[in-house]
């Protein structure tokens, strides 16, 4: 299989290890009694209620089906261990699963995990910082990610587990099957959330959401849908954004038909079929034999080289209407409405870009070239722009020239870092600063915050490194931001002095944002809001630097350059 770009982004089953634990508390719900354990780190307790439950197995003839909350318990739900993550191909990263505290998968995995600073208490009620996992929507858990960083800052942290690739998007575009099963749990989890925390000393009524690729995608669109209006007040989407060419999935009705066709549902996938008889049988399939369908690069991909994802998020006439595009372009709508309504901190980091060298592994062969020396002409030229032509801009081949020669270069190293750019461009950067855009739109002083992460490794993370690469790669920030177990183990450097203070920084800006809606406090580097004039951004590394107008040359050159030459060459042609 030729994976996906996002797969690579979580990390999280990596290292995790088992901590020393001191007590069993018990915290009673409404849902029900919930035995947790409690975590020393960093010499104070953090407390772990782990594997709940928040909706019921989606199995049986509930598979393909939207959530349904859990049924109350009366006998005391141990919540001492790590459950199940929701079914992936775990072939796929079997050094990251090795580790893993927990290498099963299973379709009953709608469970989350809970973090509180110090011993529960409901005398004061806390932030809750709601965390969506990335994963191109294919992989990942709730687990691997180890939120006591942030738990320490006085915030309760919550992780989830969502249904994934065929099992949370696969989408006929009807009534029969009509997808985004994955984002109904996020909604499910969020109303488990509000109906519960309470009972673990958090404030309903300050919840934020953040999620970091996937993740931060599935943050801005759950942030358009004005149905989870009172789940939360606050986003953080990192590395996502719904309104670029990443935003909806591209012909969802195909893949579900060459899916069928694997799993010999249909014999032949070019002719119309009964829907509803054909989810029947995708039902009475295993989760194994929809999980190998998933894995056929014929399945999700069509066999050819595209950036636009397949089993995502998709237009389903309930949750999302129209494209997220659409929505934001009509401010009098609902869903722009509800979204500026919310505070928001947004970003990404300054090589979005690394995640390139996945998706032209397979070229490499064909078009003669090793992704180690840098990448030709050619690909960016002959394969490249004309995708971003076709998937962005209608077809446009005016883009593709264009990209072509605005981005060509006669090093090799410095080719493989302009493709780069226009990958990043196209499918982070420039959606996030239209999201900023959208939502500081109408307003004189908005809790609008812009950050790019620049904070580079001094070792491999989650993507192959290759020499010509600069900057901070895709999901980068997470190391620094989850831990001290798993993620934040992988190099000793992590623990200096110098690198624990960057933590504490980081951390600091995004739970002050979870408990204001204002990033900025004492000891920290100010941080400007964002306005569509200046578009004041912070520069996240280890001392903080603020700037404006981000990449502005390579934002004008995408966002309007493009668009306008292309609007002149079809009144030309009138």
């Amino acid at each position: 299989m030729r994976p996906h770009a996002l797969v690579y982004v979580w990390l999280q089953s990596a290292i995790i290890v088992y901590t020393s634990c001191q007590s069993f508390p018990t915290v009673n719900t409404p849902s029900g009694p919930i035995k947790g354990i409690a975590v020393h780190t960093l010499g104070k307790d953090v407390v772990q209620f782990r594997n709940i439950p928040y909706a019921k197995p989606p199995v049986g003839n509930l598979r393909f089906e939207k959530t349904l909350p859990v049924e109350p318990w009366t006998e005391t739900l141990d919540g001492t261990a790590f459950g199940p993550s929701c079914m992936q191909d775990i072939s796929q990263f079997p050094e990251m699963w090795k580790n893993a505290v927990n290498t099963r998968v299973s379709e009953d995995c709608l469970q989350l995990n809970i973090y509180v600073p110090g011993p529960v208490s409901t005398e004061v009620k806390k932030p809750v910082m709601f965390w969506i996992h990335g994963g191109a929507f294919v992989t990942g858990n709730s687990w691997g990610y180890d939120a006591s960083f942030l738990a320490l800052k006085d915030v309760i942290v919550v992780t989830i587990n969502y249904r994934l690739g065929i099992f949370g998007f696969l989408s006929t575009e009807d009534d029969a099957l009509p997808s985004n099963f994955g984002l109904w749990d996020m909604i499910e989890a969020l109303k488990w959330v509000n109906k519960n925390i309470a009972s673990f000393g958090g404030d309903p009524e300050s919840v934020t959401i953040f999620g970091e690729s996937a993740g931060g995608f599935a943050v801005s669109y759950l942030a358009m849908i004005p149905s989870t209006s009172g789940l939360f007040k606050r986003i953080i989407p990192q590395s996502g954004s719904a309104i670029g060419l990443l935003g909806i999935a591209l012909n969802p009705a195909r893949a579900a038909k060459a899916t069928g066709k694997f799993v010999g549902c249909i014999t032949d996938e070019n002719k119309d079929i009964e829907n509803k008889n054909f989810v029947d049988c995708l039902k009475g399939k295993t989760s194994e034999e929809l999980l190998k369908a998933q894995s056929d690069p014929g399945t999700l991909y069509f066999g050819h080289f595209s950036l636009s994802p397949v089993a995502w998020p998709s237009i389903d006439g309930e949750l999302l209407l129209r494209s997220p595009l659409d929505s934001l372009n009509d401010p009098k709508s609902d869903e722009s409405i509800y979204f500026r309504s919310l505070d928001m901190l947004a970003g990404t980091t300054d090589n979005e870009g690394s995640l390139l060298s996945i998706l032209l592994i397979g070229l490499q062969e064909p078009m003669e070239f090793n992704l180690t020396d840098g990448i030709p002409t050619s690909v960016l030229c002959d394969v490249f722009a004309p995708t971003v032509a076709k998937e962005m801009f209608n077809d446009e081949t005016i883009a593709s020239d264009l990209l072509c020669k605005e981005y060509s270069a006669d090093n090799l190293e410095q080719q493989a870092r302009n493709i780069a750019i226009v990958y990043e461009d196209v499918c982070f950067v420039a959606p996030t600063v239209q999201l900023l855009d959208f939502h500081a739109k109408g307003k004189a002083s908005p809790n609008t915050y812009q950050y790019l992460y620049t904070l580079g490794l001094k070792f491999p993370f989650v993507i192959p490194e290759y020499p010509w690469m600069e900057g901070a790669g895709h999901a980068t920030e997470l190391v620094y931001m989850f831990g001290p177990t798993g993620m934040n183990e992988m190099d000793e450097s992590l623990s200096s002095d110098k690198e624990r203070a960057f933590t504490d920084i980081l951390v600091t800006y995004w739970t002050n944002f979870a408990k204001t809606g204002n990033p900025n406090g004492n000891g920290l580097v100010q941080w400007k809001a964002f306005s569509s004039y200046d578009r004041d951004y912070l520069e996240l590394k280890y001392q903080p630097v603020p700037g404006q107008n981000l990449f502005e040359k390579r934002m004008k050159f995408l966002l309007q350059d493009i668009p306008n030459k292309i609007k002149n060459n079809v009144k030309t042609e009138l």
